[in-house]
């Protein structure tokens, strides 16, 4: 993030900028009055003027700073000194105006005004109401406004960190989870596939041979994967197919596999290993010794801007919808690492198929760029 601007950025730009409001409407106002007393002295112009609030705003710029660094506290007496200091800036400030325009009067308008008359006016209770009421007319509101308004700007600023700082957490903590619980899984596999080759080893030694061959090509991507939360379909699918090639040499001509997915869909990103506990329920829910050969579809398409995929085996077909609560430990995991990875606007649904069988169904949102952390969402 780029660095934000420190308070004395934001005292000359906010703070200056109602001050020139103010001033300009003030200005404005006296060449139609066609000038304006003080003190009974001369008739200040609109230069003389102009400079004076110049001046005034620059002993109000320290003023500003140190309201900011007394902060506003939590508990009613420390807010209600805060106020008080606030109070006590404020009139010393703009009870430096009518100094501020002895000073500026000789250079801008060549009318010297003897600095020792506007000192004792200034120090002792003055007759003329007009030597202070002026003052607090001019000055008091646009020293008002422009604390209000870096107050302001100063409160946003902070609420904004906090809302960054908030999304970043977020992220880390979702990248974390999903983390944790693929690598949850990847020991889950393992175990299966493990005990699937020691089967084979003394049945078919060759077939156990080629089976840990091609567990080796699954597990060198799992582990690739583990680098990246996030990878696009393409990846994914490379990997769900290096997988499906261990359950092909294991069931051999009893298990029949298809993988479909469109061009638009490959470029699309979603968390890493999130179709192998699919497939792998298709294949172990759906495989029958004796019966006819398991066919098992993986689908992916991108349908009214969103990423759907669907896991379908021939058979069994179930009578309803599982709930999470039904959800196996493959399944749990998938639905937690949805959770984490899209904040509730992903849906996995399990449930007959209208062409025979079960269908798990992914219905996810659009992210076409992976990052360190969540991937942006693309437009709709």
């Amino acid at each position: 993030m780029p660095a934000e601007p420190g308070p004395w950025t934001v005292i000359w730009s906010v703070g200056g900028l109602c001050w020139l409001v103010v001033t300009g409407t003030a200005l404005l106002w006296m060449l139609q009055a066609s000038g304006t007393m003080m003190g009974g002295m001369y008739v200040v112009t609109s230069r003389a003027r102009a400079a004076q609030h110049l001046l005034v705003f620059l002993a109000a710029a320290p003023a500003y700073r140190l309201a900011i660094a007394m902060g506003w506290p939590a508990s009613v007496w420390g807010r209600a000194r805060v106020a008080m200091a606030n109070s006590l800036l404020a009139l010393a400030v703009v009870a430096l105006a009518p100094v501020a325009l002895a000073l500026v009067a000789g250079f801008v308008d060549g009318h010297w005004v003897d600095m020792r008359d506007t000192l004792e006016a200034w120090a002792s209770p003055s007759p003329e109401w007009e030597f202070w009421t002026t003052p607090l007319r001019f000055f008091l509101p646009p020293y008002v406004l422009g604390l209000c308004a870096i107050a302001l700007v100063l409160v946003a600023r902070r609420h904004h960190r906090e809302a960054v700082r908030a999304a970043e957490l977020t992220s880390a903590y979702a990248a974390a989870r999903m983390a944790m619980l693929s690598a949850q899984l990847q020991p889950h596999f393992l175990f299966n596939a493990l005990h699937a080759i020691s089967v084979l080893i003394d049945d078919s030694p060759k077939q156990a041979a080629i089976m840990l061959a091609r567990l080796g090509d699954f597990l060198r991507h799992a582990l690739e994967s583990s680098h990246w939360p996030w990878v696009d379909v393409a990846t994914e699918l490379t990997g769900l197919e290096a997988y499906l090639a261990v359950q092909q040499t294991r069931f051999s001509d009893r298990l029949s596999i298809s993988i479909d997915a469109s061009s638009e869909s490959l470029g699309i990103y979603l968390p890493s290993l999130l179709l192998q506990p699919l497939a792998e329920n298709a294949i172990e829910h759906g495989r029958k010794d004796g019966g006819p050969a398991l066919r098992v579809r993986v689908a992916a398409s991108v349908v009214a801007e969103r990423l759907c995929i669907v896991v379908n085996n021939s058979s069994p077909q179930l009578p309803r919808d599982l709930k999470p609560a039904d959800y196996g430990h493959g399944l749990t995991n998938v639905d937690l690492r949805l959770c984490a990875a899209y904040n509730g606007d992903a849906r996995l649904t399990i449930g007959p198929d209208r062409h025979g069988g079960t269908s798990a169904f992914l219905d996810l949102p659009l992210r076409r760029v992976a990052g360190p952390g969540l991937p942006e969402v693309s437009p709709s």
